[in-house]
């Protein structure tokens, strides 16, 4: 019965926490070996966590096992993917909103790159993840308070970093104020 429960929680949180761990550790490789390691701490403790408490220990699971990967390999903690130039881009006056909105995910995904990996989790968890402030409080082993001042700062560095890219300047000026 066990067995069942555990590749029941497998096939519903592989994608979700992958991707939580691909956020934070920017690499698809160190992800995907990271996830494994996440469901095999997770197996072998399984027995002992309660019901309720599954979703929060897997993130906490993989949310260590990512940090210390991190450090281990002393990765730059704001490692900035390469976009192409919006800059150089000649936007049609007829833009669609689905091309919008692409570009706008398209900034947020490149200053996402740029926050700290501690912003960038929370905002993760938030955002993508849908969790409460208690399920978050949970995950980070923090008060809901902690999250909630976390959270504003988050914001606010995010905010800063799409508002300083120039990108976002000529995305405004083609195509309206997208904020």
């Amino acid at each position: 019965m066990e067995q069942q429960i555990f590749e029941e929680i497998l096939e519903t949180e592989k994608n979700r926490i992958f991707n939580y761990l691909l956020k934070i550790l920017r690499h698809r490789e160190d992800a995907e070996d990271i996830l494994q390691e996440t469901f095999m701490a997770f197996y072998h403790n399984f027995s002992r966590i309660k019901t309720n408490a599954h979703l929060s220990y897997l993130y906490r699971i993989a949310h260590n096992k990512a940090i210390n990967r991190i450090k281990k390999t002393k990765r730059i903690k704001n490692v900035e993917i390469s976009y192409p130039d919006l800059s150089s881009t000649e936007f049609n006056p007829g833009i669609n909103d689905q091309k919008i909105s692409e570009i706008k995910n398209e900034l947020i995904r490149k200053a996402f790159s740029r926050l700290k990996p501690k912003d960038a989790l929370i905002l993760e968890l938030q955002f993508y993840q849908k969790m409460s402030y208690a399920q978050m409080a949970e995950v980070l082993e923090i008060s809901s308070k902690a999250v909630d001042s976390r959270l504003i700062r988050a914001k606010k560095r995010l905010k800063k970093i799409i508002l300083q890219d120039d990108s976002y300047n000529v995305v405004l000026q083609n195509v309206g104020n997208l904020k």
